[in-house]
């Protein structure tokens, strides 16, 4: 295999191990397992990470930035503040139930970084991502915060990861659509000024 570059080397490294992560559990997802499903060696790892964790926190920011590229992509410029809101969270949500596995990967990694010393700021930064993506989303809308951003963030992690988790539990569709109808309304009307008329 030729030279690749360093960005490529890593995003290579980072999709196998999200693909042993999601089969095998974290615990078992050695550095030699992620190496062998991205079919390099171990020096390549190193020379790619100074870490584990560093190589988890890229395993978690492009699985954000993953829900984040789904929800962007489902925006029209002519839809209402209100219909980007929700078609956005129905492009997240269509995605916890067609991958599951993947979503219930991201608790995996918070209970295992929040439980091994030494990884606990991965899960902080896990989080932080969480609440940065939604503040990005609703500044992807045009939206104007009625709270600070900093607590809309948080919330909608703490909301949307709830949720998520309570599915993956239960699998009960009706409730989980519930939800998102009444998270939609409140984030619409509640957090964010009202939309300006349109001409």
């Amino acid at each position: 295999m030729g030279r690749m570059p360093l960005a490529q080397r890593r995003q290579q490294l980072v999709d196998a191990a999200i693909a042993v992560l999601t089969r095998e559990g974290v615990p078992k997802a050695t550095t030699r397992a992620i190496v062998a499903e991205a079919g390099t060696s171990l020096s390549v790892f190193h020379y790619c990470f100074d870490s584990k964790q560093e190589l988890l926190d890229a395993v978690i920011k492009t699985l954000v930035g993953n829900s984040v590229d789904l929800a962007e992509a489902s925006f029209e410029a002519s839809a209402s503040r209100q219909e980007m809101i929700r078609s956005g969270l129905e492009a997240y949500w269509a995605h916890v139930t067609s991958t599951p596995d993947q979503h219930l990967l991201t608790y995996e990694l918070t209970q295992y970084c929040l439980r091994t010393p030494g990884y606990g700021a991965v899960a902080r930064q896990q989080y932080d991502h969480y609440a940065h993506a939604f503040v990005a989303l609703l500044d992807a809308i045009g939206a104007e915060p009625a709270v600070p951003l900093p607590a809309i963030g948080r919330y909608l992690a703490a909301m949307i990861d709830g949720l998520t988790l309570d599915w993956l539990v239960r699998r009960d569709d009706n409730s989980a659509r519930q939800v998102l109808d009444l998270l939609a309304h409140h984030i619409d009307e509640v957090m964010l000024k009202p939309e300006p008329a349109r001409a």
